[in-house]
């Protein structure tokens, strides 16, 4: 998925990207809505081919610090940001998918 939640063939996705990225584009967001890491691999590789930076993002919802989270707690994410990393990302980015990450007054 390149542009717009839409399914593209490998080689749509990477000349996306490389002529974006010699349209002046810099900062390629590359994310799956599950984090689902093999769906992501393709774009960061793209990204890193045509030169641009690559921000990953982590998508979440919920109380990561909730010890009753079972499975999406708060080692879940670090060993995904732990194999983004592997991948060669640039920047990470939270993705807090449904605004629970707020600061508490």
């Amino acid at each position: 998925n390149a542009v717009g939640y839409t399914a593209y063939a490998d080689n749509v996705v990477y000349d996306f990207c490389k002529m974006a990225k010699e349209s002046g584009m810099d900062v390629f967001r590359v994310f799956d809505s599950i984090n689902y890491l093999e769906n992501m691999k393709l774009g960061i590789d793209a990204v890193g081919q045509a030169g641009g930076i690559v921000e990953a993002a982590v998508c979440y919802t919920g109380d990561v610090s909730d010890e009753k989270r079972g499975l999406y707690d708060l080692e879940y994410y670090l060993g995904f940001v732990r194999e983004l990393e592997k991948c060669g990302i640039h920047v990470l980015a939270i993705k807090d998918m449904a605004g629970g990450g707020q600061p508490k007054p």
